[in-house]
């Protein structure tokens, strides 16, 4: 599957149910008991990244920040979680 990302398009593994599903499960722990929690949202990343197929060639000019946001891209095109693509059943 192809993400884009700021002008860049990522050619990304796609994410399998099971695989989804497992996202889902560490991206609630990154929001229990109502706060961010800051490494479990890494966490989220990272796995996002091994799914992706993506690591240290793909980034390695990036920033950081940079490199998060593409992974974040990349999340919330597996989970579904774009607004904008949603069928507004109208």
């Amino acid at each position: 599957m192809v993400v884009k990302v700021g002008k860049k398009e990522w050619d990304v593994n796609d994410c399998t149910y099971a695989e989804r599903r497992e996202l889902h499960k560490l991206n609630a722990k990154v929001w229990w008991g109502g706060k961010m929690e800051v490494e479990s949202y890494y966490n989220v990343l990272e796995k996002v990244g091994e799914i992706a197929g993506l690591g240290e060639n793909e980034f390695k000019d990036m920033d950081m920040p940079d490199v998060d946001s593409v992974l974040q891209a990349i999340f919330i095109e597996y989970l579904g979680l774009d607004p904008s693509k949603k069928d507004s059943g109208g």
